[in-house]
């Protein structure tokens, strides 16, 4: 679900930006009449860094009181978990849904998704963690690790982005949310179509190649963020899109988290 937001934002911010910047002046009156010249802030790098940072920081914070709550074996603060975690999950969507049609940048709307995907990853993780202890840290640090790495391999070009590359994460994207909406409908109606394992459980081929190919998917779809946000800060996009290149980042690593603790998850029931 994530990736599907991060995507369309970061899509969405080249275009709106673009118009943002044409219509600028409209305000002011045809050249000639104008007073004084339209002021626009320009997003910079570190502006991105920065608001990512605390995006990622609160949805930290966020995970760690479910964690705790879940972790603590009371079945007061389990029901409690329970129902913020709910909660998480529903701003989460209807964040999702918002990123589709329109750039995530207003920081309360990104602080919302922030915090409700921590819930929900605080809550689940502590249930991992209670079946298979060091696997939420083991999990962080492989997050951590992979996302450095890729950011590492674009700086040095070791990768780039080209029309091609962005039409096949693009697509292959597309065909992730669709397969993962398929399961979300299917298992509403207690249809189990076999293409994620149960914790513990033992996987098939089929489910081992779509856990390694979403976990890859969302190591390289960063490169497309990387280069989205390199070329908004030097086109001079305005400071409020560093909202929407913090807010694809935070997305992109929650889902790498999600991924990663579900294909180490499988490695534990071998």
């Amino acid at each position: 679900m994530a990736m599907q937001s991060r995507n369309s934002s970061l899509r969405s911010m080249a275009k709106a930006q673009y118009n943002e910047q044409q219509h600028m002046g409209a305000a002011y009156g045809p050249y000639g009449q104008m007073t004084q010249a339209p002021q626009a802030q320009a997003m910079t790098i570190d502006d991105v860094i920065v608001r990512t940072v605390a995006l990622v920081g609160a949805t930290f914070v966020a995970a760690l009181l479910t964690y705790g709550m879940v972790g603590s074996g009371d079945a007061s603060s389990a029901g409690t978990a329970g129902m913020l975690m709910a909660l998480g999950g529903l701003v989460s969507i209807v964040v999702i849904i918002f990123s589709i049609f329109k750039p995530v940048t207003n920081p309360f709307v990104a602080f919302a998704y922030g915090i409700g995907q921590g819930l929900v990853l605080g809550g689940f993780s502590a249930v991992m963690e209670a079946q298979f202890p060091g696997i939420v840290v083991n999990a962080l640090v492989a997050t951590i690790l992979v996302f450095f790495g890729m950011l590492a391999l674009y700086k040095f070009r070791i990768l780039k982005n080209s029309p091609v590359f962005t039409k096949v994460i693009v697509g292959a994207g597309f065909g992730i949310a669709g397969l993962l909406l398929v399961n979300v409908v299917a298992s509403l109606f207690g249809v189990n179509l076999g293409l994620f394992a149960a914790p513990g459980g033992d996987p098939t081929t089929l489910q081992w190649i779509i856990a390694i190919a979403l976990t890859l998917w969302a190591a390289f779809s960063f490169i497309l963020d990387f280069d989205m946000i390199e070329w908004s800060a030097q086109n001079g996009a305005p400071k409020k899109y560093a909202w929407a290149g913090a807010f694809g980042l935070t997305a992109g690593l929650i889902f790498l988290y999600w991924n990663l603790l579900r294909l180490l998850s499988y490695f534990q029931g071998e």
